[in-house]
């Protein structure tokens, strides 16, 4: 009888010990996540303005309070809008945070000047280089198919938004 209760004893903590193993692994995926995207916040930055540059757009500072925003919808992994108060992109599953953001910026490709407007093909690259934005904060989070988001999980909030629907302010902010 008591050898079955050892045998009990470091099952239990075989699986606590298990339990306790697989916490420090998140703590320090999610810690290791955040610093590496830590270390990318400048070439996020940068890579907006750049590409905002070549618009006449004014470049981003970048917004704590919108990076945090951004880092705690990120982690819920679910790859839709937040519908917040901030302009929104979001991108899952490109090897970087830079193909990601050149990815948003390529729709460009695809929008018409001749017709200033809101489009879902081109709504990445208005919100990238509109004008009236004037702060950027960024989430990037590794999602590995959970809830079907894959590999690495972007997400960018704008403020003030951009994609305004109205022609006018389309005219007014990308060029």
């Amino acid at each position: 009888m008591f050898r079955d209760k050892q045998k009990f004893i470091r099952l239990g903590e075989t699986s606590n010990t298990m339990k306790i193993y697989k916490i420090i692994f998140y703590i320090i995926s999610y810690t290791i996540t955040i610093t590496a995207f830590a270390s990318t916040k400048q070439e996020t930055l940068e890579l907006h303005n750049t590409l905002r540059a070549e618009h006449h757009a004014p470049p981003l500072i970048w917004d704590d309070q919108l990076a945090n925003y951004a880092l705690n919808y990120a982690s819920k992994c679910h790859f839709q809008h937040s519908h917040g108060s901030f302009g929104e992109n979001l991108a899952a599953g490109y090897p970087s945070v830079s193909a990601a953001i050149h990815a948003w910026y390529d729709e460009h490709k695809k929008y018409s000047y001749a017709y200033p407007a809101f489009s879902f093909q081109t709504g990445h690259f208005t919100q990238i280089i509109w004008k009236s934005t004037t702060k950027l904060g960024c989430g990037y989070v590794f999602c590995n198919g959970k809830n079907g988001t894959p590999g690495h999980y972007l997400v960018c909030e704008y403020s003030p938004a951009g994609n305004i629907m109205n022609s006018h302010y389309f005219k007014r902010n990308v060029a």
